[in-house]
């Protein structure tokens, strides 16, 4: 069997589909799934039995996964809240993220722990999505009673309830001021994920002390995944062309990380043993600082399995690293198969892997002798294979086709590349040598707003995109 993990994530796949589609109860897939283990043990020395139950088990795995997923504790606090009778309730729990400050609101996702309604408590679990007012100087994993009124995310808002509903949020309550309190004296000491996120914010600190707002802005979001601070115009514009993937930090973000790191430590003539060995908690820090989004995790998961193969010394496989790195995530968050990110970041990269070789021999692009032509032959090469991997996804989710994608990732995409290199050496040299950082920020600043101006100059061609009905 040829690339087994690519048979194995497929059947994985499937069963997460089919029990998607059909309510097939956990206990009886989890029988099956007993019986083909079963079968396969008498079974197993019979020639082409093995691919069989082991295909079967993945489908079988899949579903069971999913169905799991789908399974809330009798104490979640979804199950306390009432569709038709909000009640006024306090709540005890820790912050789970970094919470989002505008003017005196917040907004934060909340981990339930106690519930008190009515004069009588429970112990409960689940995230809660909060926004409260008059609050300020919070941080991720301190400990607060609310006091507000607990509800559902509105019917009418499917799309806001589907999304929340994959990040395991269920309710939303509102917290008016003076009705928040520190359930105890915070908790001072190291966390992780304090020094993630303080981390973060040193590094979105460095990126709005040397640049504008607007390049500032779309810095954020090419290199850490802010995209809350993007001027509507921009985004629509990128929408148009194609090119809003720019703004997603993606697996090319996580191989530069990886080459700056390895080549500082190559300065430093470590070993390259040594270099690997350290590139690798890197690219996870890297991941969780940009919120470990799914092209980020495939990226960083497929990053480990290459660097690992030095030391086991094989050859990685590309379509082997990719289902290890779906697999990776679909065992955690299995919703993540009905997500865009998702589908768009995997077919991207498996269309770009299937049809580049494909489309450079059909057009013979090694015969070009000219550099410059070569580098746009193949540049054009690459942008449609992409385009004809997600133009499908895109369509369906965005109601756009946009043929002028593949004139504007020609241009855009190296411009993109050069703008995240020089914004992760911005931030490298704010933390380590400010005098450095001016020149770093106004070279980013250029490059940005060129970026900018050409994305603006190819969406209003003539035929640049059509709109679906």
């Amino acid at each position: 069997m040829g690339y087994p993990l690519v048979w194995i994530t497929a059947f994985f796949c499937a069963g997460i589909v089919f029990a998607r589609c059909f309510a097939i109860n956990f206990w009886l897939v989890l029988a099956l799934a007993a019986i083909v283990l079963f079968l396969g043990a008498i079974l197993i020395e019979r020639k082409g039995t093995f691919p069989i139950i082991l295909l079967a088990i993945s489908a079988l795995t899949g579903m069971l996964i999913f169905r799991n997923s789908q399974a809330l504790p009798k104490c979640h606090i979804s199950n306390f809240v009432y569709f038709k009778s909000n009640g006024f309730c306090a709540v005890f729990g820790t912050i789970d993220s970094q919470p989002e400050i505008k003017g005196d609101s917040a907004t934060f996702v909340f981990n339930a722990k106690e519930l008190h309604l009515r004069d009588s408590g429970y112990l409960c679990s689940g995230k809660i999505l909060v926004h409260a007012k008059g609050a300020k100087d919070l941080y991720c994993i301190e400990k607060l009673i609310l006091k507000g009124y607990l509800y559902p995310v509105p019917e009418p808002q499917q799309f806001r309830r589907d999304y929340l509903k994959e990040q395991g949020i269920y309710c939303i309550m509102r917290v008016d001021s003076g009705n928040m309190a520190l359930a105890r004296e915070a908790d001072r000491g190291f966390s992780f994920t304090r020094f993630i996120l303080s981390l973060k914010s040193k590094m979105l600190e460095i990126i709005n002390k040397y640049m504008p707002p607007i390049p500032a802005s779309v810095l954020e979001a090419m290199v850490l995944g802010e995209k809350k601070n993007i001027p509507r115009i921009i985004y629509d514009s990128m929408v148009k062309t194609g090119t809003v993937h720019i703004l997603v930090v993606s697996g090319f973000n996580v191989g530069i990380v990886i080459f700056i790191v390895t080549l500082f430590l190559k300065l430093l003539r470590l070993p390259r043993r040594a270099r690997f060995i350290v590139a690798i908690p890197c690219s996870i820090i890297y991941c969780l600082l940009t919120g470990a989004s799914t092209p980020v995790v495939r990226a960083t998961v497929m990053g480990i399995f290459f660097l690992a193969a030095y030391f086991i010394k094989r050859e990685p496989d590309i379509y082997n690293s990719l289902s290890l790195a779906a697999l990776f995530i679909l065992s955690i968050s299995p919703n993540q198969l009905f997500n865009i990110g998702f589908q768009l970041s995997f077919a991207s990269v498996i269309s770009i892997v299937y049809l580049y070789p494909k489309l450079k021999k059909a057009f013979r692009l090694d015969a070009l002798k000219n550099r410059f032509l070569n580098f746009l032959a193949e540049g054009s090469a690459v942008s449609l294979s992409a385009w004809v991997g997600t133009s499908g996804f895109i369509a369906y989710y965005f109601r756009i086709i946009s043929p002028v994608t593949i004139l504007a990732n020609l241009f855009i995409v190296p411009l993109a590349t050069f703008i995240t290199l020089c914004g992760i050496c911005l931030i490298f040299a704010g933390l380590i040598s400010p005098p450095l950082a001016p020149y770093f920020a106004s070279t980013s600043e250029l490059a940005v707003t060129l970026l900018v101006r050409l994305n603006l100059f190819l969406s209003s061609l003539p035929c640049a995109y059509y709109r679906l009905s």
